[in-house]
C-alpha cells in the first residue's frame, strides 16, 4: 500500500491527540503497510488527559482496535443526585494518555514527530515552524480544539482532576460519573471519580458554566476537600489534568469535508452535550481506515453519510444544551440531569452517550413536565450573550 515514493508518506496526521491515535490504530488494522506520520507540538502524544467511554459507544471492530489503550474497565457505573442514586448498567472503560503514547509509538509503519510545531497545514503536507516541509498523499488536520465560531451561544464544561495515591484502599468498585451532592456553585457542578486501582483514584471537579474562565486553585481545593469527605487518605497527588470544553447551544453547519479534512474536536467530531470525543472520533477513524489509501477523498460518499448523521445527532444535543444553558438558571441545572437519569432506561442512556439516538429516544427525552427551573420559552427567546469569553 506504499505510494512508491520513499520521500512521500501515505497519511500525515497533524496533531497527536486522541483522534490521530484512533486513526492510526484503525489504519494499522484495516490498511496494514500504510505509511503514517503523526506530527505533534508537545513532547508526547495525547498530552495529559483521561478519555473514558461506554463500551456500547463503539463498534466491535473499534473496541478491538482501542483495547490496547484501555487502562481500566468496569462492568457498570453510577450517578448520585439529591433524591436519586442509580447504578447505570453497561461496561465503562478509560484510556490514559501515557498508555496511548506508548501504544501508538509501537505501531508498525507509524512515525511520530513530537515537539514539532506546525506552521501551516495544506492539502499535500505540512510546514513546520522551522520551515521543514513534510509531504503526504493524504493529510488530516486533527489539531486541538479551536474557539467556537459563535462563542456567545456556547456554555463551557470546566474541570480540574487529580490522580491520587492513597494510604489504604478506597473500596470503590465502579466509577461515579456524576456526584451532584456538592454545592451548585456557578452552574451544574458534580464530582467524577474513577477508581483506577485499589489505592489509586482520579477525582475530578466539574462545572457546566456560562463563562470559560477556569479557577484552578478553587477546583483543586474542591477535589481535595471531596476526597477527604469520602474518607480517602491521600498520600500524594500523582498528576493533575484540567480543561475547558465548549458545550455549544447555537446552530452549526455539518462537519466540513474539505481538503484537508478537519477531524477531532476542531472539526466538530465530539458530543456537544457531554464533551466526550471518543465515540465520534472512533467512527470517523473507522470510516477513514476503510477508505485508505486508494478510495479516500475528503468528500467520499461514506464520509458524507457519516457527517450528515453526526450533524443530525449533534443538532439535537445542541437543543438540549440550549435548554440547559439558556432556559435554566445555573443553580437549577442539576435538576435537568437528575430527571434524565431518573426517567430514562439504560439503553436510551447508552444511545445518548454514543450519539446514536432514535426518533423515539429523542421524544422520550423531551416529553413530560420540564425539570424544575427550566423555561422552554426562555430558551427559545435566548439571545447571544455579549460578555467576553476570555
Amino acid at each position: 500500500m506504499s505510494s512508491g515514493d520513499p520521500h512521500l508518506t501515505d497519511l500525515l496526521l497533524a496533531g497527536g491527540g486522541l483522534q490521530s491515535a484512533l486513526i492510526a490504530l484503525a489504519a494499522a488494522r484495516r490498511a496494514p503497510g500504510l505509511r503514517v506520520v503523526i506530527v505533534e507540538r508537545e513532547p508526547r502524544l495525547g498530552g495529559n488527559h483521561t478519555w473514558s467511554f461506554h463500551e456500547s459507544d463503539l463498534s466491535p471492530a473499534m473496541l478491538e482496535a482501542v483495547a490496547p489503550l484501555v487502562a481500566a474497565r468496569w462492568s457498570d457505573s453510577e450517578v448520585a443526585f439529591p433524591g436519586l442514586e442509580r447504578v447505570v448498567r453497561g461496561s465503562y472503560a478509560t484510556i490514559l494518555s501515557e498508555r496511548l503514547d506508548a501504544v501508538v509509538r509501537g505501531l508498525p509503519d507509524v512515525v511520530v514527530r513530537t515537539s514539532a510545531e506546525i506552521a501551516e497545514v495544506g492539502v499535500d503536507g505540512v510546514t513546520l515552524a522551522g520551515g521543514e516541509r513534510l509531504r503526504a498523499r493524504h493529510v488530516i488536520d486533527a489539531r486541538g480544539p479551536a474557539a467556537d465560531r459563535d462563542a456567545s451561544r456556547t456554555g463551557w464544561q470546566k474541570f480540574v482532576g487529580l490522580e491520587l495515591e492513597l494510604e489504604r484502599p478506597h473500596g470503590r468498585v465502579r466509577p461515579v460519573l456524576m456526584d451532584a451532592f456538592v454545592p451548585q456553585d456557578g452552574g451544574f457542578r458534580f464530582v467524577y471519580t474513577l477508581p483506577l486501582a485499589p489505592t489509586r483514584v482520579l477525582v475530578e471537579d466539574t462545572v457546566y458554566a456560562d463563562a470559560p474562565t477556569l479557577d484552578v486553585t478553587t477546583h483543586r481545593a474542591a477535589v481535595l476537600a471531596y476526597a477527604q469527605a469520602q474518607g480517602f487518605e491521600v498520600r500524594r497527588v500523582l498528576r493533575q489534568e484540567q480543561g475547558v470544553l465548549p458545550i455549544p447551544w447555537g446552530s452549526a453547519a455539518p462537519p466540513g469535508l474539505g481538503a484537508p479534512l478537519v477531524a477531532g474536536i476542531r472539526g466538530g467530531w465530539f458530543h456537544p452535550t457531554t464533551g466526550y470525543s471518543l465515540p465520534a472520533a472512533a467512527r470517523l477513524a473507522e470510516t477513514l481506515a476503510g477508505l485508505l489509501p486508494d478510495r479516500y477523498a475528503p468528500d467520499a460518499p461514506a464520509l458524507r453519510v457519516l457527517a450528515a448523521e453526526h450533524h443530525r445527532q449533534a443538532r439535537f444535543c445542541r437543543l438540549l444544551n440550549r435548554l440547559l444553558f439558556a432556559g435554566t438558571a445555573p443553580a437549577d441545572r442539576w435538576h435537568v440531569l437528575c430527571r434524565f437519569y431518573r426517567e430514562l432506561p439504560d439503553d436510551v442512556i447508552a444511545r445518548f452517550y454514543a450519539l446514536d439516538l432514535t426518533a423515539l429516544d429523542r421524544a422520550r427525552i423531551l416529553c413530560g413536565r420540564p425539570p424544575r427551573g427550566t423555561s422552554l420559552l426562555g430558551a427559545l427567546r435566548a439571545r447571544p450573550r455579549v460578555e467576553p469569553v476570555s
